[in-house]
């Protein structure tokens, strides 16, 4: 089932300018859902947790990246209407909140930096007739004005649908009596020694227990105009872009507000169940949680 939340009567106003939510939907691959998507007062927000790669989880919930998403979020909607103009300015209290929080929580030590519950996320605020933006890690924002073409915010393309795991899988898959459920079960040290390196430099950044590095963090704002839609989703509902290419940003966009999230999502799921060994589209996971919000500037009534 997809938790799905309508917008109806739903409005961020600020001035004269509103964004309005249409729809935000989620759904996990398996039993646990680790990413998170909501909104509240002017802001907007995705949260996708790192799927958990230690021997067992480091604190008493479902899974350790499902903790971690849902405390973001949680505090998210708690500060919503008081976050900073210049969204970067507030990591310091989320990292100190969730840090001490996972303090309180983890009933062991963990084995390495690797075990670190850490989340990529994206989130949005309206400011004026601008849109501020925070991101950390492979989270993805779409922006599109009328008429115009569709610009991309958050993970570079050329790293979307980690690209270097299904660079790493191609070739590994291209050796003699490769077969691709021992490739995947043999990422686990990969993983493990790409996650040492998260809020490290050189490595790269999420939301975890300790503050990314600047080098890791994308703000800045957005102008608005009038009819301007917006897409922010999560990287494993990007994949029906950066993975199997069934999309252009463009059509990813006009197909999702003519369609809806959830149909999207079938699609997705139909589209990984159809490769579910990942030979034509190498990957780490069969299916990954998927979410997106849907979003519309226009005026607000006095």
């Amino acid at each position: 089932m997809t938790p799905t939340f309508p917008a109806e009567g739903f409005t961020v106003t600020d001035n004269v300018v509103q964004l309005a939510v249409h729809e935000a939907a989620t759904r996990p691959a398996g039993p646990v859902n680790d990413d998170v998507v909501g909104y509240a007062s002017k802001a907007a927000w995705v949260i996708d947790g790192a799927t958990d790669i230690g021997d067992e989880p480091l604190v008493d919930a479902r899974s350790d990246a499902a903790w971690r998403a849902r405390t973001i979020g949680d505090w998210l909607t708690a500060r919503a209407g008081v976050l900073p103009s210049d969204l970067d300015e507030m990591i310091p209290s989320l990292t100190k909140h969730v840090a001490q929080d996972f303090t309180r929580r983890c009933y062991r030590t963990p084995a390495g930096r690797f075990e670190h519950p850490s989340a990529s996320g994206f989130i949005i605020r309206l400011e004026g007739e601008e849109l501020g933006y925070l991101a950390v890690g492979d989270c993805t924002l779409l922006v599109q004005a009328p008429g115009r073409a569709v610009n991309r915010y958050g993970v570079a393309e050329d790293e979307a649908g980690d690209a270097w795991l299904a660079q790493h899988l191609s070739e590994a898959a291209a050796a003699p009596n490769s077969n691709a459920t021992d490739l995947r079960a043999g990422l686990l040290p990969v993983l493990r020694q790409a996650r040492d390196r998260m809020n490290l430099s050189p490595g790269y950044g999420v939301f975890p227990i300790t503050p990314p590095p600047s080098d890791y963090v994308l703000s800045g704002r957005i102008p608005l105009e009038l009819g301007t839609r917006i897409l922010l989703a999560s990287d494993g509902f990007m994949r029906l872009v950066d993975v199997f290419n069934l999309f252009t940003l463009d059509a990813l966009i006009h197909e999702t507000f003519h369609r809806g999230v959830p149909v999207m999502i079938d699609i997705l799921r139909g589209t990984e169940q159809s490769d579910a060994a990942c030979r034509r589209f190498p990957r780490a996971k069969r299916s990954d949680d998927a979410s997106a919000l849907l979003a519309t500037v226009g005026l607000a009534s006095r």
